[in-house]
């Protein structure tokens, strides 16, 4: 999940946070049964369409798949060479998809709505010593880091070419993993600051 909570009122929005996780569990389990290419670029413009529905502009939705882009090229390209073009293209418009669809829950969703879901999902874990409240935190700061990747990687790119100078791959590494480490220790400063270091009461 690469999107971050963007505001509107559409039905997406308006959707229960479980329901739309049982929604997203459900399609991407059909989609990944799906064998028929037309069928799947189907499935693909509907969750184009989704978007345009939530309010949220397709620009979106490149920036949700851009990051993953060079891995589906990679992995189709194997699928070729050891199966078919066919094979290769079935893959690459499920993860198209998968991606797409599992951003706009996120664009479509609060960071606490998740938050709150993920806690009471994990709450079983309290028998087994694990508390639910940290386990949905360390999940809702994954999903939150994804992004956040992507952004950094981008911000490093504009830096090189706004000094006219343009990067190769391995010279943003380092500029990358600085940006990281600062938005890191602002989201642990605001966690401290805000108390949320310690467990939530059980009410």
């Amino acid at each position: 999940m690469t999107g971050l909570y963007i505001g509107g009122a559409s039905v997406l929005h308006r959707t229960p946070t479980p329901v739309k996780f049982l929604m997203l569990f459900l399609i991407l389990a059909g989609v990944f049964l799906v064998e028929n290419l037309y069928a799947l670029g189907g499935i693909l413009l509907s969750s184009l369409l989704l978007y345009l529905i939530a309010g949220i502009r397709l620009p979106f939705a490149w920036a949700a798949v851009r990051p993953v882009v060079p891995f589906i090229v990679l992995t189709v390209a194997a699928q070729m060479v050891f199966s078919n073009l066919q094979r290769g293209a079935v893959f690459g418009v499920r993860i198209f998809v998968a991606v797409l669809l599992a951003s706009l829950l996120t664009y479509t969703t609060r960071s606490s709505d998740m938050l709150e879901f993920f806690g009471k999902a994990l709450g079983p874990l309290r028998h087994i010593g694990v508390s639910p409240w940290r386990a949905s935190l360390v999940l809702s700061l994954t999903v939150r880091a994804i992004p956040l990747l992507s952004s950094s990687i981008t911000t490093a790119r504009e830096a090189f070419l706004a000094r006219g100078q343009k990067a190769a791959g391995y010279e943003i590494v380092v500029p990358v993993i600085v940006g990281l480490i600062q938005s890191a220790e602002a989201i642990g400063d605001a966690i401290s600051a805000r108390g949320l270091e310690s467990d939530v009461p059980e009410t």
